[in-house]
């Protein structure tokens, strides 16, 4: 009886020293300035709902403190360029703000998922600040991600390879591993910008499959006949619900959306200067599908790779203030979305939707093989 004792009390006190820790976090972050950013740090309302997320003010404390030490979010910039393909043209005060104003929640819940997917760990690696029992994401462990986030960018720079054999957890692989296409980027440094190409039209066949209800929600992904999906997901037993919806019911009845918004993510990700390096558009080539059609994007010189870059010089090129300078473009993200979006509502079959994804995703002749970027190196890479 004692020792339940003691165990309540110490569990006690830990959960007041958690919070503690969580309450001068966030009073850091509000005496601190802005720091780049990707995404909001806990999406809206609406997308936390029908994602089983509880919004407590403790919870949002150790959100906005985990971020501080993070870097990957703080402001919606992704959000903002999917309201703006939904037809938003409010400043960013309105297509940006934390209240879903033009494109549904699944789709913002897909969007957000290429940078902080559901996962869980076995209990032999989770350390004192996860819940292996539960699914982990950022707004629901903040802490435990950030400790997970920082020991897989340490291995990253030491070398390490986050593949499907490894067994390492989701969040690895696809910021620092082999699903670094998600972000249209590198696997490794030295990758081919060929075999990167590849998987990202890989995914692109894949979640264009899911979106328009091809391949169901039941679907196991080892029976998949996607290269790529096959190299990344064959060794599992996991269904198309597992990957996307893990933990999070609600979302099941919307996997078309949450699935068009993952794509979404990846093609803004390619416009970014930290993961990809372009080339200027073309007005002399368009990008079509079916009769509509827009400048062809500027062809890839090169993929990065996130595993070796400066999180901070990372960050920056992800910015609001770097979005805005790629809307002065003819062949900006915004336009490409919208095509993208005009297909998705009239259920374009793969065949008709492939040659646009083929174009926009074009290798210029001199096409290097993936690296960090020299304006991005990190200077602790090995």
């Amino acid at each position: 009886m004692r020792i339940g004792q003691s165990a309540v009390v110490r569990g006690a006190k830990l959960n007041s020293l958690n919070r503690v820790v969580s309450f001068a976090l966030l009073l850091t972050v509000l005496c601190s300035p802005a720091s780049a950013f990707k995404l909001s740090p806990e999406g809206t309302d609406e997308e936390r709902k029908l994602s089983g997320i509880d919004r407590s003010w403790w919870r949002s404390a150790e959100v906005r403190g985990a971020n501080l030490f993070l870097n990957h979010f703080n402001e919606p910039v992704h959000e903002e360029i999917t309201n703006r393909i939904y037809g938003c043209e409010g400043g960013s005060d309105l297509c940006g703000g934390m209240r879903v104003t033009r494109a549904p929640a699944p789709v913002l819940a897909g969007v957000r998922w290429n940078d902080d997917p559901p996962f869980r760990v076995n209990p032999n690696v989770a350390k004192s600040t996860c819940k292996s029992s539960q699914t982990i994401r950022f707004q629901t462990q903040p802490l435990c991600w950030l400790f997970l986030f920082r020991d897989a960018h340490t291995r990253a720079l030491a070398g390490d390879q986050m593949d499907a054999k490894s067994g390492v957890a989701l969040l690895y692989r696809t910021h620092f591993g082999d699903l670094q296409f998600l972000h249209a980027m590198g696997a490794y440094e030295g990758e081919p910008a060929e075999r990167t190409r590849q998987n990202v039209l890989d995914w692109a066949k894949f979640t264009w499959s899911v979106a328009i209800g091809e391949v169901k929600i039941g679907t196991l992904l080892n029976t998949v006949e996607i290269p790529a999906i096959q190299e990344s997901f064959g060794y599992t037993a996991w269904s198309v619900q597992d990957l996307w919806t893990l933990g999070s019911p609600g979302l099941r009845r919307h996997i078309r959306d949450v699935a068009f918004g993952s794509l979404l993510h990846l093609v803004q990700d390619s416009f970014a200067d930290g993961h990809v390096e372009r080339a200027s558009s073309d007005p002399g080539q368009r990008c079509k599908i079916g009769e509509e059609g827009m400048e062809a994007p500027g062809r890839i010189r090169e993929f990065h790779a996130y595993n070796l870059q400066d999180g901070d010089s990372h960050a920056s090129a992800d910015s609001l203030r770097a979005f805005m300078l790629h809307l002065q473009e003819e062949a900006d993200v915004v336009r490409v979305g919208e095509l993208l979006l005009h297909a998705y509502e009239s259920q374009e079959q793969w065949a008709n939707v492939e040659p646009f994804f083929q174009c926009a995703f074009a290798l210029s002749s001199d096409a290097r093989p993936a690296s960090a970027g020299e304006a991005f190196r990190s200077s602790r890479g090995h």
